[in-house]
């Protein structure tokens, strides 16, 4: 058996090594997107059960417009290409955060989360729009409005990893 059940991936200095190889952001993140289908196949590879991408947190709604729009256009192409191969893997994609994008990727995750919901493999937590004090304060508004005890349990059960399990190793690349 495998001793790692769940990696979790900040993503973060693509941008940043773009620039460093004379290249633009935009085609640092590009590489990183293809770096993410290669830890994809590792990770299906040493049967590691849950997969966590930070990807993209709220507080990278700071960066320039044209480098935001690159990005999710880069995860639409992504989803219209890639998801019927993860299903067909039996990968699960969940996204975690608030899903407030354009109509069109709104649409595309959507769809993708439903296409996929029902796998049993490789599950993959994309965190898109997450942060974690976002995701608490969300979590303990719905503890109150459902007049229930402030306790962990309680609010594990709104958080938006409930049900995933904590992760065994984190990288920060």
């Amino acid at each position: 058996m495998n001793p790692l059940n769940h990696v979790a991936i900040i993503m973060d200095g693509n941008g940043r090594w773009g620039l460093k190889n004379k290249k633009s952001r935009n085609e640092g993140h590009k590489e990183g997107l293809k770096t993410v289908e290669q830890i994809i196949k590792e990770t299906i590879k040493h049967k590691i059960k849950y997969l966590t991408l930070y990807a993209f947190s709220t507080e990278n709604w700071k960066r320039p417009k044209n480098e935001i729009d690159y990005l999710f256009k880069l995860l639409e192409n992504f989803l219209i290409n890639k998801i019927t191969d993860l299903n067909k893997q039996n990968i699960k994609l969940k996204i975690i955060g608030e899903k407030k994008f354009s109509k069109k990727l709104n649409n595309l995750i959507n769809i993708s989360e439903k296409k996929t919901y029902k796998n049993s493999g490789l599950q993959i937590n994309l965190a898109l729009n997450y942060g974690s004090k976002k995701e608490i304060l969300s979590a303990l508004k719905k503890l109150i409005k459902k007049n229930q005890t402030i306790s962990e349990q309680n609010l594990e059960k709104y958080l938006d990893t409930s049900g995933i399990p904590e992760p065994d190793i984190l990288i920060r690349t």
